[in-house]
């Protein structure tokens, strides 16, 4: 795996300017702070996207590719069955575990911690210039089923979305404090979000480093050993640029 350039210098920089170099990094997260003394209530869901023009749609209805009828899920439990581990219990863990790493659903990624919703506003290489934000909705604006078993997963049309607390569903899931919604075509359109944030483009990568020190790291949000690796091999390239 290659070290950037960039990233070897963003970490000399950072080992050796200290706080001074992430001073606007912590400037968002102030901002941020003081918003939520607003709109932080009890009930609420918080979802980061790395590019503020980017629309409040399920990917699968973006693409029109994905897992979107029973057969298409059926052939993914099929395939991820001998990578899962714990195997998912229902057809909405399934689901839930195709939507976390990457797989086009219809549902849509919230958590209720604002700082992970802000990690997700900042990540992403091919964002990195763009201004990203956070959307804001209440949970009242969601269905919340007791039991998920005889859930259509591809209903055509429902009253309000599904809410779905993901954690305890997978790994991921619950290290990004996850509640997934689940949509039809036509109701996402309905949803009563709003956008209370915006981080620019330019403060993202000190956005990121202060949010490393505060506990919300990529490699930690992803549970992913090669988000670590890839950071351990950048501070090791690093140090060695340094002697």
């Amino acid at each position: 795996m290659d070290i950037s350039t960039a990233a070897v210098n963003s970490y000399q920089a950072e080992c050796s300017g200290g706080d001074t170099m992430v001073e606007d990094g912590w400037k968002v997260v102030r901002d941020f702070m003081d918003v939520l003394k607003i709109e932080g209530l009890k009930y609420a869901l918080y979802r980061g996207q790395s590019n503020s023009t980017w629309k409040l749609v399920p990917s699968l209805f973006r693409s029109h590719r994905g897992i979107g009828h029973v057969d298409q899920l059926r052939d993914w439990k099929r395939r991820a069955a001998r990578f899962a581990h714990p195997l998912p219990r229902d057809d909405i863990e399934w689901l839930i575990l195709a939507q976390h790493y990457g797989l086009h659903t219809p549902m849509l990624d919230w958590t209720t911690s604002p700082l992970v919703a802000l990690f997700f506003a900042c990540e992403g290489i091919e964002t990195k210039e763009k201004d990203g934000c956070i959307w804001w909705v209440h949970q009242r604006d969601f269905v919340d089923p007791h039991d998920t078993l005889f859930i259509d997963l591809f209903s055509e049309s429902r009253d309000k979305p599904i809410m779905l607390n993901a954690v305890g569903r997978n790994v991921r899931s619950t290290t990004q404090d996850s509640v997934l919604t689940l949509h039809t075509k036509d109701d996402y359109s309905t949803l009563k979000a709003r956008r209370i944030f915006t981080v620019k483009g330019q403060d993202k990568h000190e956005t990121l480093l202060v949010l490393e020190k505060l506990g919300f790291s990529a490699e930690r949000l992803h549970h992913d050993l090669g988000k670590l690796i890839q950071r351990i091999k950048t501070e090791i390239a690093g140090r060695t640029a340094s002697l």
